[in-house]
C-alpha cells in the first residue's frame, strides 16, 4: 500500500519545515516519538514519511539518526492545498485510490489495522469508513477484523451496468438543455482538445484514459444537479471508469476505442445536436458493457 495520503504528505512537509535550521552533511538526532509529538502523528507516520525523504534523497536513516544529505527545494514539498483534510475525507480518498492504482485487486484481504497504519488513521475512522462503505456491495466482512475485495459476478455487473446507463443518459439529457452561455461548454470544449491531443500521441499517452474519463463522465453526471447520483459517482468510477478487475490485456485498444467514443459524444454536445448525443452516450456505454461482461474473471459477452 504505498500511495501517499494525505496525512503522509503534509507530515513530509513538516518534517522538511523542521530540516531547514540543518546544514547540508549535518547529524540530526531527532527521536521518531519526538517528531510525532511535533507534528501531532503517529511514529508509524513519521517513518513513513522519513521513508519518502530518504528515497528523494534529502536524508539517510541509520535508527535515530539523521543525516542531512542536501538543502530542500520548494519541488521536495507536496502541494496540499486542494487536498482533502479531515480524518474521514483522509480514509475514503486513500482507499479509493488504492483500488484506482491496483494496490487492491478483487480477492485481496485486509484488515483494518493493516489500513489504519499505512493511512494514517486510526483504526475507529477506518472500521467506521468500511463499514459504510460495505453497502456497495464491494467489500465484504470476514472474521477477526479482516475484509474481503468482492469477486463480483455477472449479476453484479448486469446490475451496475444498469444502474450506470440510468444515471448517465438521465444527466446527458440535463447537460443539452443547459444555456449556451453556461461555463461546462467551455470545460467541454477544453475537454475535447486535451482528447485530441492524447490521441495525437495515443501510444505514448493511452493510459492518460483514466483521468481524462473521470473528467468527462463528473461533468455530465454535475449536470443531474442531484445529490444521490453524485453520491454514487466515486463508486462507479472504481468500476467502470478506472478498470475494477479488467484484464489489462486489450488495454491499449480499449483505450483508443474509449477515447473515441468520447470525442464523438463531446462533438456532438458542442454541436448541441441531441440525437448525436443520444446515438454516441449509447454506443460508448454499450462498449463499456461489454469490456466489463469481459473481465479478468471469464464473464462472457452477452448481447
Amino acid at each position: 500500500m504505498s500511495v501517499q495520503s494525505h496525512l503522509i504528505q503534509e507530515t513530509v512537509n513538516g518534517i522538511l519545515a523542521t530540516l531547514v535550521d540543518f546544514a547540508e552533511g549535518s547529524s540530526v538526532f531527532l527521536k521518531d516519538n519526538t517528531l510525532a509529538k511535533k507534528l501531532n502523528v503517529s511514529r508509524t507516520t513519521i517513518r513513513t514519511a522519513l521513508l519518502e525523504l530518504e528515497k528523494k534523497g534529502i536524508v539517510s536513516i541509520d535508527g535515530s539518526q539523521k543525516q542531512v544529505l542536501r538543502a530542500s527545494q520548494a519541488s521536495d514539498y507536496f502541494d496540499t492545498s486542494n487536498s482533502v483534510s479531515s480524518k474521514e475525507e483522509i480514509i475514503e480518498k486513500y482507499f479509493l485510490d488504492l483500488i484506482h492504482h491496483g494496490k487492491l485487486l478483487p480477492g485481496d484481504k485486509f484488515s483494518e489495522l493493516e489500513l489504519a497504519k499505512s493511512s494514517g488513521c486510526n483504526t475507529i475512522t477506518v472500521r467506521e469508513f468500511l463499514i459504510k462503505f460495505s453497502r456497495f456491495g464491494l467489500i465484504d466482512k470476514n472474521p477477526r477484523a479482516k475484509w474481503q475485495m468482492v469477486e463480483f459476478d455477472e449479476k453484479f455487473a448486469l446490475e451496475l451496468i444498469e444502474f450506470r446507463r440510468i444515471l448517465e443518459m438521465s444527466s446527458i439529457t440535463k447537460l443539452l438543455a443547459t444555456p449556451k452561455d453556461d461555463g461546462v461548454w467551455q470545460e467541454l470544449s477544453t475537454l475535447l482538445d486535451q482528447h485530441n491531443e492524447v490521441l495525437a500521441d495515443v501510444e505514448n499517452r493511452y493510459t492518460e484514459l483514466s483521468e481524462l474519463d473521470r473528467k468527462f463522465h463528473y461533468i455530465v453526471q454535475r449536470a443531474s444537479e442531484n445529490r444521490f447520483f453524485m453520491q454514487f459517482f466515486d463508486v462507479v468510477s472504481l468500476i467502470c471508469h478506472y478498470h475494477y478487475q479488467w484484464n489489462k490485456g486489450d488495454e491499449f485498444e480499449r483505450n483508443v476505442v474509449a477515447l473515441k467514443e468520447h470525442v464523438e459524444i463531446i462533438t456532438q454536445l458542442l454541436a448541441h445536436n441531441t440525437s448525436g448525443v443520444l446515438t454516441a452516450m449509447e454506443t460508448h456505454l454499450n462498449s463499456a458493457k461489454r469490456t466489463l461482461l469481459r473481465s479478468a474473471h471469464g464473464l462472457e459477452e452477452v448481447a
